[in-house]
């Protein structure tokens, strides 16, 4: 049987854990079950109840029939034992068994044997003691010249395999059903410690922001006030100011349109292109359809930073990165091309690069936190030089 411990977190206190202990919440019936199941105190009351209401039908269907025939008094056998029954494990079994959870494996198993034992001495004399005011004293006479003696112990030991064998079962399924609570709740907070920690790690990934783009942008600002062109210094202040706020502004856990997204990058491109110049050209080949689908905000930020940093910023002239979104079927495909001569031979190495490939290794876990393995993640050489980071993920769009 269950127990109500109030040092014991329920599966209905888990914030994550909105299903009952046994059924997933989805249907009015589920729903009423998980009501009744979800609070250990109340769990331990109906099973009680229901097991020991159980036990007397058994008992009238079979026991007390063949000790008393189909009567009244034969009911009544039944309705005793089945109360004894059901105060003793209330009373005295629940509270000792409670405590014996609180042990070690050794002093638990030792509390739990030596209590029930005692426990079904106690039950036998009990009935004794309750058959004899209902019945009379006669059965109990008959036994003590069966077995010569009129030692009371003696008398009532007959009766202790049975009740043993109860409170044993009963032990059985109170024991059974609180580990399984147990490690059910267990469960529960670690798969919500591990999605608080994923979110945590999403938010991480979404939020890191290469402090190179941050001082170069600066530092570009700064050169423009010295050479007191306040016009183009307040413009791309004001372009800086505005991709910070979508930055930080945004919920790494939502998902914006293409659309928006388009409109955040393009003004990371403007800050680019102010301090490039003719060096960066960027082509865009979006298709209207793509413009509505759903996809996390800035995921192509670190392949646009990527290509600037280790492509535009090393050529003279000549510059392109070129953004391609478009729809295949229910998959929304996306590209982020340059045109830089340096693309490795091999460019999956850029993901082992520590230093080259922090932007890229955070597109692909971003990825792999968002959609698990209904995504795909690649880098490419361009055609004929540069580098390609392909990214498919599902289309979807806000409803």
């Amino acid at each position: 049987m269950a127990d109500d411990e109030r040092n014991d977190m329920t599966i209905a206190e888990l914030p994550a854990a909105k299903s009952g202990p046994f059924l997933p919440a989805s249907g009015g019936s589920r729903q009423w079950m998980n009501w009744l199941f979800a609070d250990k105190g109340r769990m331990f009351w109906i099973l009680q109840t229901l097991g020991w209401v159980g036990f007397f039908m058994l008992h009238v269907l079979s026991v007390s029939t063949f000790v008393a025939g189909r009567s009244s008094d034969s009911l009544l056998y039944s309705v005793a034992s089945s109360l004894i029954g059901f105060l003793t494990t209330s009373i005295l079994a629940r509270p000792v068994y409670r405590f014996a959870r609180r042990q070690g494996p050794g002093l638990l198993l030792l509390i739990a044997l030596s209590s029930t034992i005692v426990m079904a001495f106690i039950m036998s004399a009990m009935k004794a003691q309750t058959f004899g005011i209902l019945f009379g004293n006669a059965w109990m006479d008959m036994r003590g010249e069966a077995f010569n003696t009129t030692n009371y112990l003696l008398l009532i030991i007959p009766d202790v395999p049975v009740n043993l064998f109860l409170l044993g079962s009963w032990a059985g399924f109170y024991f059974g059903i609180n580990y399984y609570l147990n490690l059910r709740g267990e469960t529960e907070r670690a798969v919500l410690s591990a999605r608080l920690a994923d979110q945590a790690q999403l938010k991480m990934l979404r939020y890191q922001l290469n402090p190179h783009f941050l001082f170069n942008t600066l530092n570009a600002i700064s050169t423009l006030v010295l050479e007191q062109d306040g016009k183009h210094a307040n413009k791309m202040l004001s372009q800086l100011s505005a991709f910070l706020r979508y930055s930080l502004d945004s919920d790494p856990l939502q998902k914006t349109t293409l659309a928006e997204e388009i409109r955040a990058l393009q003004l990371y491109l403007e800050i680019e292109k102010t301090r490039f110049g003719d060096r960066l050209k960027v082509t865009l080949d979006i298709e209207e359809e793509a413009l509505h689908a759903s996809v996390p905000s800035l995921i192509l930020q670190p392949a646009i930073e990527n290509a600037i940093k280790y492509a535009i910023a090393k050529m003279e002239s000549g510059g392109e990165i070129r953004i391609v979104a478009k729809r295949n079927r229910n998959k929304l495909c996306m590209e982020v091309c340059d045109n830089g001569p340096e693309a490795p031979e091999d460019p999956k190495s850029l993901l082992r690069n520590a230093t080259t490939g922090v932007g890229l290794v955070n597109m692909r876990d971003r990825l792999a936190y968002l959609y698990q393995d209904d995504c795909e993640f690649n880098i490419n050489r361009g055609d004929p030089v540069g580098l390609c980071v392909c990214l498919t993920i599902p289309y979807e769009t806000r409803v």
